[in-house]
């Protein structure tokens, strides 16, 4: 699946990110996990959601979860766990106040969050009778 679209790109990270997964570098795992949830909503909101040029633009799960739920209550994640997740993209990635070392165990939670966005926007993609690619979680 290579096409130009959120979709594709989140399947080529997660792909990506899976075959570094037996690395020790929990930061950049974690943040792998952090973009390939973040491409996996943009790519339902893009269908699903108007009027949120901006969202699309930030890095904010959160908020692309919420535009997606009002359109689609049958889409449903843990708003707490895309908080933990979001907050990777900085602080796991940048120096500064806020800055984490991503041990193993937060890796683990990290990726258990991005499996859960990813078989969400799937049940979505099926739902709509659209291509969805098949994964194995590792």
């Amino acid at each position: 699946m290579r096409n130009n679209d959120y979709y594709s790109i989140a399947c080529n990270d997660l792909l990506y990110l899976q075959g570094t997964l037996g690395m020790k570098f929990y930061n950049q795992i974690a943040i792998g996990a952090q973009q390939v949830a973040e491409e996996m909503l943009k790519s339902v909101a893009e269908r699903s959601c108007m009027n949120i040029e901006k969202l699309m633009h930030s890095h904010n799960l959160r908020g692309l979860y919420t535009e997606i739920h009002k359109n689609d209550e049958s889409f449903v994640l843990d708003k707490g766990e895309l908080s933990i997740l979001k907050d990777m993209y900085f602080d796991a990635k940048y120096p500064g106040d806020n800055y984490v070392d991503v041990d193993r165990e937060t890796c683990q939670e990290c990726l258990a969050i991005m499996y859960a966005t990813i078989k969400m926007t799937n049940t979505f993609r099926r739902k709509h009778d659209l291509k969805y690619f098949e994964y194995k979680e590792l």
